[in-house]
């Protein structure tokens, strides 16, 4: 059986009763169905508000994807930039060595084309100023033409035995002082 110890009225109507040593609070039928919608609306509520927050948080994780890629992106072109201008650096190397090489390979050509033009005037018999403003590929092709026809390059000869604009017979039988005593006097007739 139960035993009411103590009832005491409360200020919004309900009645705290204490029965074996515990307190229990009552309130009236038409108050407990209030309670129940209004508990039911917070629930409601509550149950809106974790669907927003679950909203949130995906669109949350979904940003700081996006964040993530847009940190790698820009990483990979910092690289392709820092890439980049190492390979600035190194084609700017690179086309001030083939100015020199220019420079050096124009130089070699003006050099063999001079080379050239006194083999051609010296050893063919070319009249100079007839190949005096041609390029190196003309005098080139000008210097085969003329193995072909049968005009080859002979080099001086100075043994006495031929060769050379002089003739052997006046040579021929001389002492190597002798000859240089002659060579000596043309030298100074001219």
């Amino acid at each position: 059986m139960l035993e009411l110890q103590s009832a005491g009225l409360n200020k919004d109507g309900s009645v705290t009763v204490t029965l074996d040593g515990k307190e229990i609070r009552l309130v009236k039928e038409s108050d407990l169905g209030a309670i129940k919608a209004g508990a039911v609306k917070a629930e409601e509520a509550l149950t809106n508000l974790r669907i927003e927050l679950d909203t949130a948080n995906t669109e949350l994780d979904k940003a700081r994807q996006d964040i993530l890629k847009e940190q790698a992106a820009r990483e990979k072109v910092e690289s392709a930039v820092a890439e980049n201008s190492s390979l600035k650096a190194t084609v700017a190397d690179l086309m001030s060595k083939v100015a020199g090489h220019e420079k050096t390979s124009g130089e070699v050509k003006d050099k063999l084309t001079g080379r050239l033009r006194t083999i051609l005037a010296t050893q063919h018999r070319v009249d100079a100023e007839k190949i005096k403003d041609m390029s190196l590929e003309d005098l080139e092709r000008t210097e085969a033409a003329l193995g072909l026809v049968g005009n080859k390059s002979t080099a001086a000869n100075y043994d006495g035995k031929g060769g050379g604009s002089g003739s052997s017979s006046t040579l021929e039988g001389k002492s190597p002082l002798a000859l240089a005593t002659m060579g000596y006097e043309q030298s100074k007739s001219k």
